[in-house]
């Protein structure tokens, strides 16, 4: 009978003390991570359905190549050619005014300030935040 009561008191106490961490780790505020601008998820997503369509053409320019007799390493330039000239586009089109309104284009290093540098951190991660919830 000892026994018993000793290994139930043991279970018992485990068992509170398990549901305690629980408790704890329950109503512990959750770590937000670094700071992001909230303004930037949503150009991420008006981004990303316009990047899908720049990815397709660079498909479509490569099936075109390949049409014509072109080789498949031809084919493949083509659509690396194509990507990269549409995604620049896109981004120069989309992110670059959104991010200039933060650090106009072509600021050198030295003249960004640190409270520029902070708020240009947090554009990207309100992008990145706006690309992983897409």
């Amino acid at each position: 009978k000892t026994l018993l009561a000793m290994v139930f008191s043991a279970v018992f106490g485990a068992g509170v003390a398990l549901g305690v961490v629980y408790l704890i780790k329950l109503h512990a505020p959750a770590n937000p991570g670094p700071p992001y601008d909230p303004k930037f998820v949503p150009v991420a997503h008006a981004y990303m359905p316009k990047l899908a369509v720049a990815y397709a053409a660079a498909w479509e320019s490569g099936a075109q190549a390949l049409d014509s007799g072109q080789a498949v390493t031809a084919a493949l330039a083509q659509v690396a050619k194509t990507w990269d000239a549409g995604r620049v586009a896109l981004y120069d089109q989309t992110i670059t005014p959104a991010l200039a309104r933060i650090l106009p284009e072509n600021t050198p290093d030295s003249a960004v300030t640190p409270a520029e540098r902070a708020a240009l951190a947090e554009a990207w991660r309100g992008l990145a935040a706006g690309f992983k919830k897409y």
